[in-house]
Order: structure tokens, then sequence, then C-alpha cells
């Protein structure tokens, strides 16, 4: 049977076995991602709470990692907001915060919703010789806008 992680590839934050009422920082974390996605596709909280069956507060709860919130309904929040659930657990973005000291989700002002949607839609093209030519544009751009 292969190794999942050790115990020491887990992060500090997410070590700490919650009780049934007690969160930690995975919560916090996925609360992040779920207030950063919602804001980013212009959901607001009303809204995503009547889709999850919630009411308005228990929707702040969650976005707050005050509240815990279960693989189901975590699923229902990123089938909501027509996302992948994997952006609501990224494993990786969790990793560095904790690991690195990088900051939250929500301060990262590279994580945008025009970002998000150029994200979306490239990764719709399949011809690599395209991917390449947008990759270079876009470096290119962003190279001249840090020269100017």
């Amino acid at each position: 049977m292969p190794k999942s992680h050790f115990v020491d590839d887990v992060p500090e934050g997410a070590r700490k076995a919650p009780t049934t009422r007690e969160t930690n920082e995975v919560d916090k974390f996925v609360g992040e991602r779920i207030r950063l996605y919602r804001a980013m596709l212009g959901v607001g909280q009303q809204k995503l709470a009547d889709g999850l069956g919630v009411t308005f507060q228990q929707l702040q709860k969650y976005e707050r990692g005050e509240n815990r919130i279960g693989a189901g309904r975590l699923l229902l929040v990123a089938t909501t907001l027509g996302i992948p659930i994997t952006l609501l657990l990224d494993e990786k973005a969790f990793s560095q915060r904790y690991d690195e000291g990088i900051p939250s989700v929500a301060d990262t002002l590279e994580l945008s919703k025009e970002g998000y949607h150029i994200s979306r839609a490239f990764s719709q093209i399949i011809d690599p010789e395209i991917r390449r030519s947008i990759t270079t544009l876009v470096q290119s751009l962003a190279r001249s806008q840090r020269a100017s």
C-alpha cells in the first residue's frame, strides 16, 4: 500500500484535529477560498446562502472559518459557483501559506476576477502553439509594464 503524507509533511496549522465544534487553520483557509471565488464571480452572500440552503449568517461563519463545512456542502458550494472543488481545497496554496508565510488568499492581488476568467478560457485552448503564443504575448506585455 503506498504511503500518503508523513506527519512531518502536514502543515502546522492542519495538525490539530478539531472536535466537532472546533475549527482549525484548514477551515479558515477553505472559508477564505469560498469568499474569494464567490467575490471574484460576483455572487452575493445571500444568493450563495440560498443556493446552499443555509442562512446568510451561516455562510458568513463558513467564510470566516468559524464553522466547519462538510464535504457534501463544500461540493455544493463549488457546484453552485460553477468551479471545480479543487479550487477550494488547494493543498499547495495551503502549504505555501503556512510553510512559507505567504499572505492569505484574500490578500493576494494576483488572483483577480479577470485572472480567473483568463485562466478558464486559456485551459480550453487545445492547440499547444496557440497556448505558447498567448503565453509569450502576456509575458511580453507584463515586461513592458514593469519597464515603464
